[in-house]
């Protein structure tokens, strides 16, 4: 071997196979096959070490390029620092008066230049904003927001607010409208220290002291809703520092906002809108009917309720009182929405409708969380647990939304009901507690889901679909417990029958999950029903070989009448015909024992008949009857059973007259049309009964060879 065998193994066609057994038929000797395999061996050797150069060699140029990237990633952040510090130096230049004190003439005109303190100030605001750009990653949009200032900054330790250990390491940023939260990065590169976390608006949060008790000291809760964040800090003199910076910006937040309040009459005033001029005085509005406006009444001032409303909502959602909640929201939007052209432009409106709005998108979301499945929530309350939020859900136009959340509470619950089911005992009494189960929580799931979603075409449809997901779980628990080897075809049937019975329940709801069912279940069965036709043919032709053709002893009359009795109860009555003597009986065991087995296939069959079966069903019971009537044939046919034809004659009467008409019977009864496969075999082997001459065997066909050395 050498480089051609490499190139060979090595070639996009190459076949191990083919190779191997070249190989073999090459070498001669246990001996040429080892150096063979030592060559081989050696060559894959040699392919390990050059991968492995190769892997080295690309994992080298790997860190040299993550090494250049750093590197351009550096020079970028610098890049991008003297950028920031180029444009902030243009905007103190363009903000520069060349005239000393004075404004150039036109921005005198355009309304008066800022004073020169104004415009430091507001470089200086920009120029901090701008280094937490270059420090935190995430927060593009720090800068859109105008008039903002920072007002303190500082590190601090999250806590856990249950278990009070702490979470991670944090960096947070009081500006003047809010509260930004960043997580320290582990592994940075450039000047980038924090990540973007959370921002919280200044008028949504609430910042409690926490007193020191146990591990958590020098702590402070901030109250987001729906959440709670508790933060540690380094020292007693850092605490104090936060606190003091809330309390002034969320007092200076308040004054700005009563400001705003009360400019708005006055600036409206001055623009000359009637509406405005409503508000600040409701005396003075316009007569004329020239102007705009004109002939209306003074508009009303926004009442106190409407004004409470977020903070109300917040309360009552906290108490867990959604309807309350969703009345509220309902009667503040209404109103908002009446009078929405009047005050369109008023701040202090479009801040109530977007709280409104915030408290409304809070409330959905907590519904949500109400039907979310979850390991450490109970569900013991069930599906009735579950009204609240969905009508209110619904009511919110989130239909939907509930009902997916709905559909997985119910899969939830299905799941942990089925699960309590053992597999223990007979399979029948497993197959029948799992059915009553499973299509008894199912039929309350219906009606649970008619009631929460009335009139929903979208949401019936969707529970269709899920309930033939969860009947396509089941069929396939089904097959895996039920359809074993095992397993008899009486128990089979059985079990097919009570599950078959417990889904029709569902009807009465109009969910008809019969046809769905019996098309899972449809390969499995006639599996099993071809293995059982293969195993009574067996079963007939092995004790076909054992036949002596005697009439059966019971030995006493009381055996005589155990057997009448079983035969009666398996429903064969006309067997009293053949009795002869105290205890003798004019049929043969063979004849008794396959005419019990074929009464019991027979029941069996025609309760797992169903329409898509009915087919498999006709095979199996030809194939079982013809396999014993061959045997009565080949009897009748054979020159040294001569003397006992006459009672193989009546052995094969009671076959077709006694026998085959109690099944024709039963399966006309269950079926609705007689089974013609049977009906054809009555006429093919009528002549046995009726005692006539046997027919002519069929000639076997010989195979004409074309030269004589086949023969």
């Amino acid at each position: 071997m050498g480089d051609s065998t490499a190139k060979k193994i090595g070639s996009p066609d190459f076949n191990a196979e083919k190779f191997v057994k070249e190989l073999s038929q090459r070498c001669v000797g246990g001996q040429e096959l080892q150096q063979q395999r030592m060559k081989i061996q050696s060559l894959a050797d040699e392919t390990n070490a050059a991968l492995k150069k190769n892997v080295y060699q690309n994992y080298m140029q790997f860190i040299e390029t993550a090494k250049e990237i750093s590197h351009l990633e550096s020079e970028m952040y610098q890049l991008s620092h003297m950028l920031t510090e180029q444009q902030s130096l243009l905007s103190s230049l363009s903000s520069t008066s060349l005239l000393g004190d004075k404004a150039p003439p036109a921005q005198e005109s355009d309304g008066g230049a800022k004073p020169r303190d104004e415009a430091r100030e507001e470089e200086r605001r920009h120029q901090m904003l701008t280094a937490i750009l270059e420090k935190v990653e995430g927060c593009v949009t720090l800068l859109e927001a105008p008039g903002r200032a920072v007002l303190h900054e500082g590190d601090l330790v999250e806590l856990d607010p249950v278990e009070n250990n702490a979470l991670q390491r944090v960096h947070g940023y009081l500006f003047s409208d809010g509260f930004m939260v960043a997580s320290w990065i582990p592994n940075r590169r450039g000047p980038v220290r924090y990540k973007f976390e959370a921002m919280y608006e200044l008028g949504s949060l609430a910042v409690v002291n926490v007193r020191d008790m146990g591990s958590v000291k020098l702590a402070f809760k901030l109250l987001v809703f729906p959440d709670t964040r508790v933060f540690q800090c380094s020292s007693d003199q850092s605490k104090k520092e936060w606190l003091d910076k809330f309390d002034q910006a969320k007092k200076a937040r308040l004054a700005q906002d009563q400001q705003k309040r009360e400019a708005a009459p006055a600036a409206a005033a001055a623009e000359g809108s009637p509406v405005r001029l409503a508000r600040a005085n409701s005396q003075d509005f316009s007569y004329n009917p020239f102007e705009e406006g004109a002939g209306a009444g003074p508009e009303p001032e926004l009442p106190e309720w409407l004004v409470e409303a977020p903070e109300d909502l917040d309360a009552c959602i906290a108490q867990r009182h959604f309807e309350e909640a969703f009345n509220l929201l309902g009667k503040a939007r209404d109103f908002l929405d009446a009078n929405e052209e009047g005050s369109a432009h008023d701040p202090v409106f479009t801040d109530i409708r977007r709280k409104v709005t915030a408290r409304t998108k809070g409330l959905t979301e907590i519904l949500m969380k109400e039907l979310e499945v979850s390991p450490d929530k109970s569900q013991h309350g069930g599906l009735r647990a579950a009204r609240r939020a969905v009508r209110l859900l619904n009511q919110l136009g989130r239909a939907a939304q509930a009902c997916e959340l709905f559909l997985k509470l119910c899969s939830s619950i299905l799941k942990m009901q089925l699960k309590r089911v053992k597999r223990e005992g007979a399979t029948a009494l497993y197959v029948r507690q799992l059915g009553g189960i499973f299509f008894s929580n199912l039929t309350d799931m219906a009606r649970e889901f008619l009631r929460a979603f009335p009139g929903s075409p979208q949401c019936a449809s969707a529970f269709v679909v899920w309930a033939g997901a969860e009947l396509t779980l089941l069929a396939s628990h089904l097959v895996k417990q039920v359809f074993v080897p095992q397993v008899s075809l009486t128990t089979l049937a059985e079990c097919i029958t009570s599950v078959r019975n417990q889904c029709d329940q569902l009807c009465e709801l109009g969910l008809d999950l019969r046809y769905q069912l019996d098309g899972l279940l449809r390969t499995a069965l006639c599996r099993a029903l071809r293995d059982s036709r293969e195993k009574l043919v067996d079963a007939v032709k092995l004790r076909a070989a054992e036949d002596k053709w005697r009439p059966l002893n019971l030995q006493s009359k009381a055996g005589l009448a155990r057997f009448l009795q079983e035969m009666g109860d398996a429903g064969i009555a006309g067997v009293h015909a053949h009795v002869t003597g105290e205890c003798w009986v004019g049929l043969t065991a063979n004849t008794v024992a396959f005419s019990k087995l074929y009464v019991s296939l027979a029941e069996d069959c025609v309760r797992l008949a169903g329409r898509e079966l009915l087919h498999v069903v006709d095979e199996v019971l030809r194939d079982v009857l013809r396999a014993q009537l061959r045997h009565v044939e080949l009897s009748a046919r054979s020159d040294q059973l001569r003397p006992q034809a006459k009672f193989i004659q009546k052995n094969a009467a009671f076959l077709l007259d006694t026998l085959l008409t109690l099944v024709e019977h039963c399966y006309e009864g269950k079926v609705g049309h007689p089974c013609a496969p049977l009906a054809a075999l009555r006429r093919e082997y009528a002549w046995l009964a009726e005692g006539a001459a046997p027919a002519p065997a069929p000639a076997r066909s010989t195979t004409k060879y074309s030269s004589p050395e086949y023969v």
